[in-house]
């Protein structure tokens, strides 16, 4: 079997799959083994673990099956297996303990034996620090270049192109209008409508019958013009390299790769300008008024693929609405999803978290390998480490008796002191190497060791964190229930189109019925001969008695007014009935008059088909847990980074 991977930037350089193959193919022929498959990971990093790569995650659940496919895996070069200690051993290692071994073709072994071991253990040193190497001089390269205020990639600010490594205005040339659409002219162009018209919309409504369209080739929308003009880049002219909250950084929150660099730019507006629009955007500020707190806006995502946004309240009913059924631009096409009853929706999304959070078991099934090791693993490297101190004793028993031979041989020839010495360094030069390559490897195998216990550590983290969960989120107001979803970055997408109702809101008759925990009777011809004297309002151009038995219908199915069969009458006509008939006393009257009838229970609520994705870091919840008990401390989002983190998918 032989296992072929080139990273992008290898690709790059004509080291493709291809390339490898051969060499690979050519080894195994000359070898006389039977090809028996290829593996491929092709454009994937070499610092990946062997769990984060497709194909070898395949080639290692296929190398544990019974009886084993292959016995010996074959790649080009070292490179191929890792980059990284960790990435390079712990997959080789996995497959060493039940019998299968890797083949280097480039130095021409393998690890079967304890020479081939020991060019495994150089190979793996060589390619870590190749890729220190690597991310150093690129990492200096970008920041000397920020330095020098040249771009550095990522995405170019609207209004600029790059020329000759360098950000300038996207313009016409020598102020003159070209005919053509560039990006700076339309920021002009946008800035001045916007400060005549005072409305965003109405400025993007003008620019597009101009002819003028964003960088994708779509029309303007207010959103979108209103964030291109009022950008920190274009108004500052300058952008910030490194200074963004995304950065990486270290114990001490400084960048790791570099200090923050503000690399100018030449301007978009004058400075008169930029006052002017910045006066014409300030809007009075507002007395705000206390509303109704939605914890899920922007967290649904709908079947068409927008977010659900709270709606403040349709009728008395808090509602969410699907941002598709907004217009993105003039005449641009909108959804019909549906609007979602607030109080449902954010229950049975609450409760699946909470319960998910509260099973120490689930969480840690979601960890997988990052809260735990297996026993036997833990033993072999426990193992590896005693076999490796023996042979770091021998090595340096070797160095020792080498010293003294190498002494005396050196006394002999009369040399000088530093001539000696030098000699004497030269003598054991390779044992020393492989003493140092000895205690490198002990090093790796402590670490790992020490990732072991980490990993109890982690586990025990989900057990307390579950036990929290049991404790406290079992009920919180929906203000702190909005800063836990936002601590779990929470993800709620719907996997079958929510059923349509009046705009979201519950059945008005159900919830009477549900308010004095009644049954839905059925009319029998007994029931409507007790009930038809006592009707205030008749329907003129439909049976009563149909229209009562419609109403009926609805509540004991919970079907929506629209879907209704068609042998009721009209959806609008059965509407109004059912409200006069609640106002005028009728249906209060009715229902009781009804109570010795044969009747139904009503129907359970239906709840949304939905699957819900988060993100924990349990130390990160776990500091912060006096929230949910107290409503005091710090905010969910307070704490620094966790060790670890996590992925959790429920579908309910």
């Amino acid at each position: 079997m032989d296992y072929l991977r080139v990273s992008t930037e290898e690709q790059a350089k004509g080291f493709g799959i291809a390339y490898s193959g051969k060499k690979t193919g050519a080894y195994i022929g000359q070898k006389g083994w039977e090809h028996v498959g290829t593996f491929v990971d092709e454009g994937v990093s070499g610092a990946l673990e062997a769990h984060e790569r497709p194909a070898l995650r395949r080639l290692m659940e296929d190398a544990r099956k019974a009886p084993r496919p292959f016995d010996i895996v074959v790649v080009n070069e070292g490179r191929a297996i890792g980059r990284t200690g960790r990435a390079f051993w712990k997959w080789v290692w996995e497959l060493q303990e039940i019998g299968v071994f890797v083949a280097v073709v480039k130095r021409d072994y393998d690890n079967s034996t304890p020479e081939g071991e020991s060019k495994m253990r150089k190979d793996a040193d060589y390619a870590e620090d190749e890729r220190d190497i690597i991310r150093e001089r690129t990492q200096g390269g970008i920041q000397e270049k920020a330095e020098a205020g040249g771009y550095v990639g990522g995405k170019v600010p609207y209004g600029y192109r790059v020329v000759d490594g360098r950000l300038v205005l996207d313009e016409c040339p020598d102020s003159r209008d070209c005919g053509a659409k560039h990006e700076a002219c339309a920021l002009r162009r946008g800035r001045s409508l916007f400060v005549a018209l005072r409305d965003w919309g109405e400025a993007a409504v003008a620019l597009n019958a101009e002819g003028s369209a964003k960088r994708d080739g779509r029309p303007w929308a207010g959103q979108s013009l209103r964030q291109q003009v009022l950008s920190p880049i274009v108004l500052e002219a300058r952008q910030a390299f490194r200074g963004s909250s995304g950065v990486k950084r270290d114990h001490d929150g400084r960048p790791v790769n570099g200090d923050p660099v503000v690399i100018p730019l030449p301007p978009v507006f004058t400075r008169a300008e930029v006052a002017e629009v910045r006066a014409a955007s300030r809007y009075p500020v507002r007395t705000p008024q206390k509303a109704r707190v939605y914890p899920l806006t922007g967290r649904i995502v709908s079947p068409c693929g927008k977010r659900y946004i709270g709606g403040g309240t349709i009728g008395r009913v808090p509602a969410y609405r699907c941002q598709g059924r907004s217009e993105a631009y003039a005449g641009a096409p909108t959804c019909s999803c549906p609007y979602l009853a607030a109080d449902p929706v954010e229950e049975q999304t609450w409760r699946q978290v909470r319960t998910s959070f509260s099973d120490a078991d689930r969480l840690k099934a979601a960890a997988g390998d990052q809260t735990g090791m297996p026993a036997g693993q833990r033993d072999g490297l426990e193992e590896r480490r005693t076999e490796l101190d023996r042979q770091i004793r021998t090595q340096r028993r070797a160095v020792t008796i080498a010293i003294g031979v190498a002494a005396k041989d050196v006394a002999a020839r009369d040399l000088s002191l530093a001539e000696s010495e030098k000699a004497v360094e030269r003598a054991i030069a390779p044992l020393q190497a492989e003493l140092d390559v000895l205690l490198a490897s002990r090093r790796r195998t402590t670490a790992q060791l020490g990732e072991a216990e980490t990993a109890q550590v982690r586990s025990a983290q989900l057990i307390e964190l579950a036990t929290m969960a049991r404790r406290t989120l079992h009920r919180i107001p929906l203000g702190e229930q909005k800063k836990f979803l936002a601590a779990i970055d929470a993800k709620v997408s719907l996997l079958e189109p929510p059923r349509r109702g009046r705009k979201g809101q519950p059945c008005a008759l159900a919830a009477w019925f549900t308010e004095r925990q009644l049954p839905v009777p059925l009319l029998t011809d007994e029931g409507w001969a007790t009930v038809e004297p006592m009707i205030t309002h008749k329907p003129r151009s439909v049976s009563p008695r149909l229209v009562m038995t419609g109403i009926l219908y609805k509540v004991r199915t919970g079907t929506p007014w629209s879907d209704l069969p068609a042998l009721f009458g009209e959806p609008a006509t059965l509407r109004t009935y059912s409200a006069r008939w609640r106002q005028s006393g009728f249906w209060t009257n009715a229902i009781q008059a009804l109570a010795a009838v044969e009747s139904t229970a009503l129907p359970a609520l239906s709840e949304l088909t939905m699957r819900i994705e988060c993100t924990i870091e349990p130390q990160h919840l776990l500091n912060n847990r006096q929230i949910a008990g107290t409503g005091k401390g710090t905010s969910w989002g307070d704490s620094t980074a966790d060790l670890f983190n996590l992925l959790l998918t429920l579908e309910c």
